[in-house]
């Protein structure tokens, strides 16, 4: 009776740790998937932004540059990969 009731401690520890792991796990994606959906709405905020604002020349070359990665054939363009 001893020895059933020790494998039963064992393992409810066993399952318990294994859940508080497993919430562990989950709260941090949590955290990883609400900066994500705060990044997306950053985003669609400057792209309503965009598509609410006049479309000027300035404005059409703004979006093709930042948000297309587009650029004039006769600009220069330089890369600073220092922080990488």
């Amino acid at each position: 009776m001893r020895v059933l009731l020790g494998v039963l401690v064992v393992v409810s520890i066993g399952v318990f740790a294994n859940s508080a792991m497993r919430y562990n796990d989950l709260l941090r994606e949590q955290r990883e998937l609400e900066q994500q959906l705060e990044e997306y709405r950053e985003m669609k905020e400057e792209l309503e932004e965009l598509i609410n604002s006049d479309m000027d020349y300035e404005t059409i070359v703004k979006i093709a540059k930042e948000q297309l990665g587009l650029y004039f054939p006769d600009e220069e363009i330089f890369y600073n990969d220092q922080n990488k």
